[in-house]
């Protein structure tokens, strides 16, 4: 049995359950993510429609089925240079202040084990110039 579509609703719902379990704001773009990385676990329990999906994690009745839910909603992994595109990004974005001479402040706003701010580093080294030691 395939679900149906995820509705307008139902991920409204996923949304606001993955900000109270998480922490975790989904943009409205975040509709096919949801959709598919969710798809299994309703075939897995025979349910026809998302909100049924919804329905059997706000139960109470599914304490495993909650954490599963979370994990695949969420990104659970890090390594180093994880998004290339967001590191051209940076590099581009550090080329263009050098150039006129303003200043170069950088947030990581997650990093679970370091390899982001440490890769953050790296390219800054690396666009900057930074002499080891320095």
């Amino acid at each position: 049995m395939e679900p149906a579509s995820i509705t307008d609703k139902e991920f409204a719902q996923f949304r606001q359950f993955l900000f109270e379990a998480a922490g975790i704001s989904l943009s409205p773009g975040k509709k096919a993510l949801v959709s598919g990385r969710l798809a299994k676990r309703l075939r897995f329990h025979g349910l026809p429609s998302y909100g049924d999906y919804y329905r059997l994690l706000s139960s109470g009745q599914a304490e495993d089925e909650l954490q599963t839910a979370i994990d695949l909603l969420t990104t659970n992994e890090t390594y180093f240079f994880r998004e290339p595109k967001h590191f051209d990004f940076l590099r581009e974005r550090i080329s263009e202040r050098v150039r006129s001479s303003a200043p170069v402040r950088v947030w990581s706003a997650a990093s679970s084990s370091g390899e982001e701010g440490y890769t953050i580093a790296m390219v800054l080294a690396q666009t900057l110039g930074a002499k080891p030691g320095k």
